[in-house]
């Protein structure tokens, strides 16, 4: 179907390129127009045949301006598409890791934090996850600027300590440890540790005082001393993926249970 457009389509790419909108709902072409959702649900419906609009998810698009040309490619940026799914959430784990340069694995799947379960979601070749955190857990996220977009992401610390709390979501320990490792030079150690002692988790609290010990990251006296204040009695597996496999001693300090042998957690990191 051409681009061509009706006058009421052309009130809502007016005010769509007028704006610099990215991402449309069907509620924004109602408040367009003043009509009905019914009404805005068929302009919508219209205007993605004609390519002027792309489908996320029910009732949400990407808008496709008029600089794309008369047989336009819509944006490829999967965080932009992500971003219009959702409110509140940001992104963190594998996704905001791989964004920051700790960890150079390219993720299969984007993960976005929010506050209510929502189901596993396609987009072209995009799978979100969407992983619910408690409101104590929900922050340490700000604005940043991913491609041609102003998306929500965890901020590095964040983005770090997400990763230990839930080491699946963020590619498995060994990953998760060569992300510390490399975050440890660029992200503020004592932000770190509170944001990690915010999450109110005994065996977060534990993983990453092991891999700090584990790496040699030098953390402050004081903070090293509110981590193991903050640490369960209960032992705890380094991989909670892999408990039947145990290798090296328990670690009485931290009570953690090392079920990954040294060389795998160690690859690629050289230890000073």
């Amino acid at each position: 179907m051409a681009r061509t457009l009706s006058q009421n389509e052309s009130r809502v790419v007016l005010k769509l390129e007028y704006e610099g909108v990215k991402l449309v709902t069907v509620d924004d072409i109602s408040k367009i127009l003043g009509s009905s959702r019914n009404y805005a649900r068929y302009v919508a419906h219209r205007l993605e045949n004609k390519r002027w609009l792309e489908r996320i998810s029910r009732g949400r698009y990407i808008f496709i301006p008029a600089e794309r040309g008369g047989n336009p490619v819509p944006p490829m940026n999967p965080l932009l598409a992500g971003s219009g799914l959702v409110k509140p959430y940001y992104y963190s784990y594998a996704t905001a890791t791989h964004f920051y340069g700790f960890t150079t694995q390219i993720p299969a799947v984007t993960y976005i934090a929010v506050l209510k379960a929502k189901k596993p979601l396609s987009w072209r070749n995009t799978v979100f996850r969407f992983v619910t955190l408690s409101a104590d857990k929900f922050f340490g996220f700000g604005q940043v600027k991913a491609f041609d977009a102003e998306v929500i992401m965890a901020e590095k610390e964040k983005a770090v300590v997400d990763a230990v709390d839930k080491v699946r979501n963020a590619g498995g320990i060994e990953e998760v440890a060569r992300v510390l490792y490399k975050a440890s030079g660029d992200i503020s150690m004592d932000k770190l540790v509170d944001y990690s002692l915010r999450m109110r988790s005994f065996s977060l609290n534990q993983r990453l005082g092991f891999l700090l010990d584990s790496f040699k990251i030098k953390i402050r006296r004081e903070q090293r001393k509110r981590l193991l204040e903050n640490i369960g009695t209960s032992p705890v597996y380094l991989d909670p993926a892999r408990r039947w496999n145990v290798h090296g001693p328990f670690d009485k300090e931290w009570r953690i249970i090392p079920n990954v042998p040294e060389k795998s957690l160690t690859s690629e990191i050289d230890i000073g």
